[in-house]
């Protein structure tokens, strides 16, 4: 069942469209494939368009070939005080990557099958492959886009970029039209520009036309301002040959007794950060520190200075059993829980506490027991969010795997500082949640569910024993971070394609003002917290780990 809110707000999103729709639309751009496009004065852009060929009344533009692509484009004059509509219908035959991937974002390697749009001043678009549509960079939709034509409409209006299939809006878009022009021509293309990725479809017809705009612009409720971003070095020795993660392998499926099937790890800069404020003045930063594989090592570093400078933490650098979550318990310790852990029996687990001294400089470490839920697959992996519950009650997050395919995201409690674990609820059935609290009683979490697919999102109102059944959102796609700030704002960094951070100011009912902190690649994990009233420290690692500082201030209406 989707959130009433949720529901609200398509009800009134598809108001503003038919509202919208009432004034008409002057169409300046048209092409339907009664003829190739350059017969109807579109530009031929790339080699392969030459090999463009009219079947069953629609254009078969075809790459197959991983060093060129084809497309053609079609130049027009931005007016102002409208918005910008193009319509295309089309079918997507196929669409596949050297290695015969179809699953992957491909924008920044180029779109085989995709629309692109520039005002002059910015340019997005649509890419479609056969299970889903996408913009060029972080919005996506589920969606059959194969077996027949679609009729796919895309709004802009100022930075916004809505995309609508067969009249239903699929991607709401807002701060989605975002990317610099690549020159000052306004124009709109379609077809392939990806040198790598190769793709097929069948196009009927493309026009683009502009309507005058549908109401005032709506008026900002927060100010953003990225700062400049600043390096994280790694640790040294980093780039020395040394043992690296595991892939799992287990002589007994019944017990999950794992075996690791060692290989020498090839020596990687630090990459996925998970950041935490532990109080007094300190954050704890987690980084991978080798390939991406079950057991890979991680290391902890310490800022005292809000995240400008880092210090490794000794004995605590290319560690598989290294902590990830840290937090400041009651005392004054710190309490740190292993990332990863080791199946013992059916539902028993085994890994790592760590008790820190007030300034994280010295720490004793003990196993801890972990139990979940009997069907839980190799290893649990104690993941971003850690919290004092009060009463000495300690709960975490943790995903695992239950069979391939199928996830689990479990909330996980301590009434011993963190030497025993159990299983307190769960809450999804994806991977890398983020969890955060608004009060005793409400929680909402926000999680991945695969790369270049889309995030989902949940809530609880009972202090995290039953949650909300989980809803699709268009953002995606890797590991989000979140943080309730002072000013009340919650902000979410996420990543994959790029690197991405976006707000709500009514507990995540909504998401505005997206920001893209970098379209780079990467792992293209984020982390963030506020450092300072107002002020997030936002750490990526695409193209290597970087730090930086956001700013966000509350506008009065």
């Amino acid at each position: 069942m989707k959130h009433p809110l949720r529901i609200l707000a398509s009800l009134l999103l598809s108001f503003g469209q038919v509202k919208a729709a009432e004034e008409p639309i002057t169409w300046l751009i048209n092409y339907d494939a009664k003829s190739l496009p350059q017969e109807q004065g579109w530009k031929a852009v790339g080699e392969l368009a030459a090999n463009a060929k009219l079947a069953n009344g629609a254009l078969h533009l075809v790459d197959d070939s991983a060093t060129a692509d084809g497309a053609f484009r079609a130049a027009w004059k931005p007016q102002p005080g409208t918005e910008i509509v193009v319509e295309a219908t089309v079918r997507v035959e196929s669409v596949a990557a050297r290695k015969g991937r179809s699953a992957m974002w491909p924008a920044q390697q180029g779109v085989p099958v995709g629309l692109i749009v520039s005002d002059g001043k910015h340019q997005e678009g649509l890419l479609l492959v056969p299970e889903k549509i996408a913009t060029f960079h972080d919005r996506v939709a589920l969606f059959d886009a194969k077996t027949q034509f679609h009729t796919y409409q895309l709004v802009i209006r100022d930075r916004d970029m809505s995309i609508a299939v067969d009249g239903v809006i699929k991607i709401r878009g807002e701060g989605a039209f975002w990317k610099k022009a690549e020159n000052a021509e306004a124009f709109v293309q379609f077809g392939s520009t990806s040198p790598g990725w190769m793709g097929a479809a069948h196009w009927q017809s493309v026009q683009l036309g502009l309507r005058k705009r549908a109401g005032e612009p709506t008026k900002p409720q927060l100010r953003i301002t990225v700062g400049e971003p600043w390096e994280i070095p790694p640790t040294p020795g980093w780039d020395q040959p040394r043992h690296g993660g595991h892939q799992v392998r287990a002589y007994d499926p019944g017990t999950g007794i794992a075996v690791p099937d060692a290989k020498q790890g090839r020596p990687l800069p630090p990459t996925r950060p998970y950041l935490y404020d532990v109080g007094k003045g300190m954050l704890m930063l987690s980084v991978g520190q080798g390939p991406d594989a079950a057991f890979e090592p991680y290391g902890v570093l310490r800022s005292t200075d809000a995240g400008k400078t880092w210090q490794p933490v000794k004995d605590l650098q290319f560690k598989t059993f290294a902590p990830q979550p840290h937090l400041r318990l009651p005392d004054g310790d710190i309490l740190g829980v292993s990332r990863w852990n080791v199946k013992y029996e059916a539902g028993t687990y085994i890994g790592m506490s760590y008790r820190f001294d007030a300034k994280a400089e010295k720490f004793t470490m003990l196993e801890n027991l972990i139990h979940l839920p009997v069907e839980t697959g190799q290893t649990a992996v104690f993941d971003r969010d850690i919290f004092d519950n009060g009463n000495h009650e300690v709960m975490a997050v943790v995903y695992a795997t239950i069979k391939k395919g199928v996830g689990a995201c479990y909330l996980m409690k301590s009434t011993d500082s963190g030497a025993t674990w159990s299983h307190f609820s769960t809450f999804g059935d994806g991977q890398e949640p983020s969890l955060v609290r608004f009060s005793a009683s409400e929680m909402m979490s926000v999680q991945r569910t695969s790369s270049f697919q889309p995030l989902r999102q949940t809530w609880s109102h009972d202090g995290g024993k039953t949650w909300t059944p989980l809803i699709t959102l268009e953002e995606g796609s890797v590991s989000p971070d979140m943080v309730v700030m002072s000013n009340g704002v919650v902000a979410c960094s996420y990543g994959r394609p790029g690197s991405n951070l976006m707000f709500s100011t009514d507990q995540g009912k909504t998401w505005t003002h997206h920001t893209v902190i970098t379209d780079s690649g990467g792992f293209n994990y984020t982390a963030l917290r506020e450092v300072s009233p107002g002020r997030l420290l936002y750490i990526h690692d695409a193209p290597t780990l970087r730090a930086l500082y956001v700013d966000v201030e509350r506008i009065n209406p």
